[in-house]
Parts: C-alpha cells; sequence; structure tokens
C-alpha cells in the first residue's frame, strides 16, 4: 500500500476543499447573484440531520454599512426554528431529521444519501438599505455528505444507520470513533481506515470497511480476476469524462471545479483521499485545476473520471453478505438523484420497476425474480459481473426493484465506449426472426414460448414485446404459429422510442420514468387509437371464459387450469393462451392494434363456443 498522502501539503486542504467546494455551487441551477460586497459565512462541512446551524451575512465594502438582510430558501426540504437577528445579518436554523428528507422508510443498515436526500439548501440573502441599494447572495449547507448504502466507506465521511440499538462491537486499531444519535437516527464517522463490526438491538450484524481512496489499490483486474470488466471499464465514457472535459476547447469556465462531486472520485469537502481533498494537498486545488489533464500530477489520475472506486468505494471487497448492496439504484443516485437538473432516479422511482420485488414471491421464486429483482435478471441474462454469490438482498432492506444496473452495463466488454452503456441481451426465442432491435427491454416483457412439461404451459406474462412485433399467438384449430406485422418495430430506439417522458421539473433524465403520453401517438396517429376498445373486448372474453368480472388478475395465466397452466394441446388452451397474450399487454390497442385484434378474433369462437355448451 502506498504511504499516506495527508503530509503532502496539510496547510492547504481547507482553502481547497472551501474553493472545490465554492466552485460546485456554481454548476447548480439557480446561479448566485455575485456581489464581493457582501459575504455570507456559514458551514462548509455538514451540519448534521435535526441539527441547529448558524449563517452570517456580513458588508465588507467601506461604502456600505447598515441596512437589514432577508433570507429566503431556494431550495432543499423546510428549515424548522427559523430565528433572524441584528436585523438579519445573522439567521439560525435547524435541519429536517433524516426520516423527513429519505422520501420513505429507512432501510436498515447503511442509509443511502443522493443529492436530492441528504439535507441540502440553498438559501440567498438579500441585503437592502433605505437609499434602494440592493445586494444578494446564496450559500448552500447540507446536513450529510452523499453514501452510496454500500459497507465500503471513506474515512471523514459520517455512516448513517437504519434501524434501532446500535452499537460497535469492534473497531480498528487507534479509532476513538463512537456512535453518535441525532433524531433517532445512529451515525459513525470512521477516523482511521480499518475494518468495523456493529450490531443493532436485535443482534443482527452489519460489517463495515473504511478507507481512503488514494490508499486503495486498484488491484480489479490483476490476478485474472475481473480482466473483461476491466478492460471495458478503462474505454468507459464515465472513466474518461473528466480528462476529456477538462480538455475540451472551449471548456467551461467553471470546469472541472465545479463537476468534481460527480466526474472524480470521492466527496469535495471531505477529507477522504478522493480527487478534491488530494489536490488540494498537492496544492493543485482552484485554478491550478485549469492545467492539461496530461499535466495534473499523477496521483490525481488514479483518482479522475469515474472508476471502479468511485461506484464500490474505498476499501476491500467487502463481505459476500454485503455485495447485493451494490445494485441498488443509490449507487448511481449519488449523482443522478440531483433534481432538477438530473433526475434519472427520481424519475425511475416513479416506475413499476421501483417496486418490482414488492410481493414476496417476486424475491422467492426464480421464475418471478428473474423479471422482478436486479439480481435475478442478471443471473438470467448472464453478464461480466456475473459472480457465484447470492446476491439475493436480506429481509428487511425494504424495496431494491429492477435498478440501474439492470439495464445499463458499465462493465460490458462487447459494447466498450457505448455512451448510453446500455446492456446487451439475447433475443427471446419466441422474437426469433421478428426483425426486433437490440433491446434491454425484450427478455422481461416477452413470455416463454417454449412448453414446460410437455404440452402444459404456464400463462403468458408480460406479453408487451410481442405484441409489439407480432408474435406469440397461436391458431386455435392447428396450433400453427399465428404472426401478425409489426408497425412500430421501426420506431427509432425501439421501446424508449415511445416511453420516454417523465416529470417535467427534470432537466435531464426524465424519460427513466418511462411514460408514453398520448401525445407520442398523436404524430402518426391522429385519430383515437382503439386501445380502449381491445382492452373492453379482451375483459368481456375473459368474463365469457372465466365466468368472473375482469379485470384479470396479474399474470393472468395463474389462474387457469390445473396449477395456474394452460393446456395448448386443446382449441380452447390455444385461444385461452391468445387471449392473456392480449390482457397481459395493458397497451396492447398502442403496442400493435391489428395484431391484438387478429388474436382476440382468433380466440372469440372458440371461447364463445365452449360458452355455450356449458349454458344449454
Amino acid at each position: 500500500m502506498r504511504p499516506t498522502l495527508v503530509a503532502r501539503a496539510g496547510a492547504l486542504a481547507g482553502a481547497g476543499a472551501l474553493a472545490a467546494a465554492a466552485a460546485l455551487a456554481s454548476c447548480r441551477r439557480h446561479e448566485p447573484v455575485r456581489s464581493d460586497c457582501l459575504r455570507i459565512d456559514g458551514p462548509q462541512a455538514p451540519v448534521g440531520f435535526d441539527a441547529t446551524f448558524s449563517m452570517s451575512a456580513k458588508l465588507v465594502c467601506p461604502d456600505l454599512a447598515g441596512g437589514r438582510v432577508a433570507w429566503q430558501q431556494l431550495e432543499g426540504p423546510p428549515l424548522g426554528g427559523v430565528s433572524p437577528a441584528r436585523d438579519g445579518f445573522e439567521l439560525t436554523a435547524r435541519m429536517p431529521a433524516l426520516a423527513d428528507v429519505a422520501g420513505g422508510p429507512i432501510p436498515w443498515g447503511v442509509v443511502p444519501l443522493s443529492p436530492r436526500t441528504r439535507g441540502e439548501i440553498v438559501l440567498r440573502a438579500i441585503w437592502s438599505d433605505d437609499r434602494g441599494r440592493t445586494l444578494a447572495r446564496e450559500a448552500r449547507v447540507a446536513a450529510a455528505h452523499r453514501s452510496r448504502g454500500l459497507p465500503n466507506t471513506p474515512v471523514g465521511v459520517r455512516v448513517h444507520l437504519g434501524g434501532q440499538g446500535w452499537h460497535v462491537t469492534a473497531r480498528p486499531a487507534g479509532s476513538g470513533a463512537t456512535l453518535d444519535a441525532a433524531g433517532g437516527v445512529a451515525s459513525l464517522l470512521p477516523d482511521v481506515p480499518g475494518d468495523w463490526r456493529l450490531a443493532d438491538g436485535a443482534g443482527r450484524a452489519l460489517a463495515l470497511r473504511a478507507g481512503r481512496y488514494d490508499e486503495t489499490p486498484l488491484d480489479c483486474g490483476r490476478s485474472g480476476c475481473h480482466p473483461a470488466i476491466t478492460d471495458a471499464a478503462a474505454v468507459s465514457p464515465m472513466t474518461s469524462v473528466l480528462a476529456r472535459l477538462i480538455d475540451a476547447k472551449p471548456r467551461n469556465k467553471d470546469y472541472p471545479a465545479c463537476a468534481l462531486a460527480c466526474h472524480a472520485t470521492g466527496e469535495p469537502d471531505a477529507e477522504d483521499g478522493g480527487f478534491a481533498h488530494v489536490a488540494s494537498e498537492l496544492g493543485a486545488a482552484g485554478g491550478d485545476l485549469d492545467r492539461r489533464w496530461h499535466e495534473l500530477p499523477r496521483d490525481l489520475h488514479r483518482l479522475g473520471g469515474v472508476g471502479c472506486l468511485a461506484c464500490h468505494g474505498p476499501g476491500a471487497i467487502p463481505e459476500a453478505s454485503a455485495r447485493w448492496s451494490v445494485l441498488r439504484a443509490d449507487v448511481c443516485a449519488v449523482c443522478h438523484d440531483a433534481p432538477p437538473r438530473y433526475g434519472h432516479v427520481v424519475a425511475w422511482r416513479l416506475t413499476a420497476m421501483a417496486r418490482a420485488d414488492g410481493n414476496p414471491r417476486a424475491r422467492s421464486e426464480r421464475a418471478c425474480a428473474r423479471c422482478h429483482t436486479t439480481w435475478g435478471f442478471l443471473e438470467a441474462v448472464g453478464t461480466p459481473e456475473r459472480q457465484p454469490v447470492d446476491r439475493r438482498p436480506p429481509d428487511g432492506v425494504g424495496l431494491v426493484g429492477i435498478t440501474c444496473s439492470a439495464c445499463h452495463a458499465v462493465h460490458d466488454p462487447k459494447r466498450p465506449g457505448a455512451r448510453r452503456l446500455l446492456r446487451t441481451t439475447p433475443t427471446p426465442a419466441l422474437l426469433t426472426g421478428a426483425g426486433a432491435a437490440e433491446s434491454v427491454c425484450l427478455p422481461c416483457h416477452t413470455p416463454d414460448g417454449d412448453a414446460a412439461d410437455g404440452a402444459f404451459d404456464i400463462g403468458p406474462r408480460a406479453s408487451a414485446a410481442a405484441i409489439w412485433l407480432g408474435r406469440g399467438g397461436l391458431d386455435p384449430a392447428t396450433g400453427a404459429p399465428l404472426t401478425g406485422g409489426a408497425p412500430h418495430a421501426g420506431v427509432a430506439g425501439g421501446c424508449v422510442g415511445c416511453h420516454r417522458a417523465g416529470p417535467d421539473n427534470v432537466e435531464r433524465g426524465a424519460g427513466h420514468a418511462f411514460r408514453a403520453p398520448a401525445s407520442v401517438c398523436a404524430g402518426c396517429h391522429p385519430q383515437r387509437a382503439p386501445s380502449e376498445d381491445i382492452r373492453a373486448r379482451a375483459r368481456q372474453l375473459w368474463r365469457t371464459l372465466r365466468r368472473t368480472a375482469p379485470p384479470a388478475p396479474a399474470h393472468a395465466g395463474e389462474g387457469q387450469g390445473e396449477g395456474g397452466r394452460v393446456d395448448r394441446r386443446t382449441p380452447l388452451g390455444r385461444a385461452t393462451w391468445d387471449l392473456l397474450l392480449v390482457l397481459e399487454d395493458p397497451a396492447a390497442g398502442a403496442h400493435n392494434a391489428r395484431y391484438a385484434q387478429a388474436l382476440l378474433d382468433a380466440a372469440a369462437p372458440v371461447i364463445e363456443a365452449n360458452d355455450a355448451r356449458r349454458t344449454r
């Protein structure tokens, strides 16, 4: 292990961290109204959840005096206990509690915190006097640093813990850190590298590994462990983003200091051995970062960009029982959950994908886990990340869902340098020859086409891709494939060519809500699409078939036949299969109205004849 970098330029560390934090603020949506005559003094490091903090405004130009200061909160969760003093030149307030900003139940273990949930506040101080002169300045203060929710954590960054009764059972040699409690939440600030052992009130154990980024060896690709992953990461646009934009002409005047939180490794205002910390130790903070990439000290090169440590954290590989946590969306949320500019994760949380593992069966049965959990999906499609480790999350951590790493493969050696980093997946057997563009969506939105247990099949599930491409149906009389056209197969981008809308208050990433509003169809379909007519007809056929009220249950095939199966040896079983293909796709009429109608036309005579025989 290399010697520590702390002794290089300790006197510059504080100034460098402040410079990086100040520059970071300039990249945000609300640009400060700059004035050298008004200075805002406040905490630079996070102040803690449910903690009181103070800000002060000061006039520093000799020709200005008196007046009053009004404070406005521009961003962040509401502050409590706001108390101005001295005509507003001083302000005291209280940060929100963690439970108020978490956006849901606090999960057990290491609590993930994104820019949206870390309690970051933007305040504007507006000075005015009786002569009509005004000055304004903005300042930021946060309750906590960001956290990926991983057991690998940087030294110098506080870890918040979900659960009750936490206590330390073992600590690294030389550590004097203790557990703190505020607002009903325990937290730990690791002060030295090493392994921690914690336990909650029920005796449930948690292992933490703390380290400095600059002292963590980058051995991921050595000894044949992950050579393909390392090669792919080396050419990933995430790895090279800092270098490319530093060398860009012309360069944003605030870059790279404004982007150190997300285009480099480590927190800009923490002594964690990250890029900003080491830059300040080397005296390379502030204006010195205006140099070209190759001119920067070599020690900064290994910390620049979004490499292995930026996502996996510093320190050794976590214990097997904790490796599931890297699959959570919270790892990406550290940079992509910062609305209004970056709203990828907040948009994703509006989807059913974020709640896909809410049913216990989705977590316990592999047939369900294949499309309702990230770990099950990655295991099914086969990936370079696949390890002989069960990545199922433990009970009590809350919903995980289908997360970023299911669709985006930063490790995929098949597509090095691909801008969107979309995962490559095998085309489902049912869609072979359908001319489907490569899409990560298809495996989970196509029913299994092969028979299980001979001629008996489970009912079709998640049939949207099959309807879209005109595949999957059966001629009830002969059992031959019933295929149709695919009028939307040529839409640029495939599924996301239409499913690209999301919340209006997000500048980037709104499409991760995957909404397809009617306006998407209006350009080609000025008349109302027959989607609802098809849905109504399918429900009526279901009522005729089952003698029960529509709609069909989720994964309607579970209600069919013996053991929830459809007997495709018979005309009625094949007609049932066709009907369920339509029912399993709520948007069948929008995806492929003509094919959906053909399936219902084929199924209706058989189902109605069967009903007539039953009612004689």
